[in-house]
């Protein structure tokens, strides 16, 4: 039996859940904050920003191509309820959306991403909170990932031979932080694109502080750790400064001479040019003394340079003495504005991030990495250590591993712990090290830190999923604006199809166990839900939309808009009610 009134007109779609997705994001106010990014073109029949929604909606789709927006089995182009929930007339032909990511620029880009900060803000805020109010760490995973494109193409901006999807190829990589919480699971924060030949540890700090804008939490800077530096510094400087002195005063007795010895040949010259056959004074006379003033200036040149060498040096470690001091400043004052107690905030990364300079950033930013060793060096240093009395501690089903404290890092002048830990294959062990740090006393155990590291899985799932189902490594724009887009709305894509789950289960009103299942699984959400039929019941106060008889989901019914209503936990995100009387 339809729960949908008679009363009401119906209308059909293809693409029911893409209609609750675009109701979803118009309740919240995303739509609209779009339509008022600025893009440099004009409207002819479809508002430039309207392409942009058109373009977010076809993601949220699952298209794999631009195209797909008018030559997919069902296109959303021809589908008027789609283009009805998500705020517009009708949408454009993808020959227009190209054209409009084309005019994007670095501003629009911009806002943009403003716009999505906003819509994300009290959803991040509350995954802060969870975290905070169940004494559960605040975890940032780092992970860079390869975009591909065709070898001989020449049109995409900025393309880059790099390693990506274990191979040497064109393309670019992609940047992404995301955090996790118990009630959302994992939400995206921030995402860059570069070209393909970027490591990952250029690419840490940029993460890091999109993450600390997105949470708006703070570690509290260990400025003591800069301290130490400073005091280091300061006796490098030192040490350069003696030497220019010394050197200056070296230079000053090869000048004393050089005065010397011009002045005694300048007056055996004047002797010579009276009297030839003055004693002590003759052609012979002369020549030593010219050469004698000449191995002089000689040295005097040489002490220069090497003078010049020292200034520049002492002038560099000076900059450096300054740097440090201002970055100090700079650390202290984000501690005066920190709560009290600041949270503690885990950098998990892989080894590609773990470079010693980015190691000294994060800890003196108060941040605990937990990371693999950088290179294979450390590994057979670690192995050098191993005699019979090791004690390795079992960590998993065919893992060991065995801890030392207070390791110093190439590059890194800070002691960290570092543990060797060995996989058995066939009858061989392989070995890896992880690198952690942590100063709030309460150390895991050798299991609980394999298991935790591992817990990283969470990321690369995650990047999974964007290629999978929102199809990032395809990219739909070769303009940069665009291609920075893409970026955004694939994060964006995979944030909200999490986020609308609690709305979704108040606004269901005969919900079934696949339908319970399946908002707990977003690939299914967009590729099977997103592109199913359904009936839509639309006026200006009231929408609801029940799935097909012969769909995955037979008469399910969603109320999004009207009577009846239900009450959310989450006050941002609840259905819209209309008050009697």
């Amino acid at each position: 039996m339809s729960l949908l009134s008679s009363d009401w007109p119906l209308s059909n779609t293809e693409h029911g859940m893409l209609v609750v997705l675009g109701e979803f994001l118009s309740q919240q106010g995303l739509i609209n904050r779009v339509m008022q990014v600025p893009i440099k073109q004009k409207t002819c029949v479809h508002a430039p920003q309207a392409k942009l929604v058109e373009w977010l909606a076809g993601i949220m789709s699952g298209m794999e191509y631009l195209c797909d927006l008018n030559e997919a089995p069902h296109p959303i182009v021809r589908d008027e309820r789609v283009a009805q929930a998500w705020g517009q007339t009708g949408f454009a032909h993808y020959s227009g959306v190209s054209r409009t990511l084309e005019a994007c620029d670095a501003q629009t880009v911009t806002e943009l991403e403003q716009a999505i900060n906003a819509f994300s803000q009290p959803y991040v805020a509350a995954a802060i909170q969870e975290l905070l109010g169940r004494g559960q760490p605040i975890v940032y995973d780092l992970d860079l990932t390869g975009q591909a494109v065709s070898a001989t193409s020449t049109s995409y901006p900025d393309a880059a031979f790099g390693w990506m999807d274990d191979g040497l190829k064109l393309g670019y990589q992609l940047a992404r932080v995301c955090l996790s919480s118990p009630a959302q699971g994992r939400i995206w924060l921030a995402g860059f694109h570069h070209p393909g030949d970027t490591v990952s540890a250029a690419c840490l700090r940029e993460l890091i502080l999109a993450a600390e804008s997105q949470t708006q939490v703070r570690p509290r800077r260990r400025t003591e750790l800069v301290q130490q530096r400073l005091e280091q510094q300061a006796e490098v400087v030192a040490y350069w400064r003696r030497l220019v002195s010394q050197q200056q005063a070296q230079q000053e007795r090869w000048q004393a001479q050089q005065r010397k010895w011009m002045g005694q040949l300048y007056y055996a010259e004047q002797v010579f040019e009276l009297d030839p056959a003055a004693p002590l004074v003759g052609s012979g006379k002369l020549a030593q003394q010219r050469d004698r003033l000449r191995r002089v200036e000689a040295q005097l040149a040489h002490c220069q340079r090497i003078q010049a060498k020292h200034q520049t040096r002492l002038a560099e470690q000076e900059r450096r003495l300054a740097e440090l001091q201002a970055w100090q400043a700079q650390l202290q004052a984000d501690n005066q504005a920190n709560p009290d107690p600041p949270p503690y905030v885990e950098a998990r990364m892989d080894a590609g991030f773990a470079s010693g300079a980015n190691l000294t950033w994060l800890l003196e930013m108060g941040y605990c990495p937990n990371t693999k060793a950088l290179n294979a060096r450390l590994t057979a240093a670690l192995r050098r250590r191993l005699n019979a009395e090791t004690r390795w501690v079992r960590v998993g089903a065919n893992a060991e591993m065995t801890a030392w404290g207070d390791y110093l890092l190439h590059g890194c002048p800070f002691s960290l712990t570092v543990a060797l830990e060995r996989f058995k294959v066939h009858d061989q062990f392989k070995y890896a090290t992880l690198v952690h740090y942590r100063d709030d006393g309460r150390f895991p155990t050798l299991p609980q830190w394999f298991q935790h590291y591992n817990a990283r899985q969470t990321i690369e799932a995650g990047n999974k999923q964007l290629k999978g189902t929102f199809h990032v490594q395809h990219l739909m724009s070769r303009s940069p604006a665009g291609i920075r887009i893409q970026v955004l709305f694939t994060g964006l894509a995979a944030n909200v199809v999490s986020w609308c789950a609690p709305w979704l289960r108040a606004c269901t009103a005969n919900p079934t166990l696949k339908w319970l299942s399946t908002l707990n699984r977003p690939k299914q959400l967009v590729r099977v839900a997103a592109n199913t039929s359904a009936l839509v019941q639309h006026t200006d106060a009231r929408l609801a939309v029940q799935f097909a008889a012969n769909s995955p989901f037979p008469g399910l019914t969603l109320f999004l808009k009207g009577i009846p209503a239900f009450q959310l936990a989450l006050g941002f995100n609840q259905p819209y009610r209309i008050e009697s009387g």
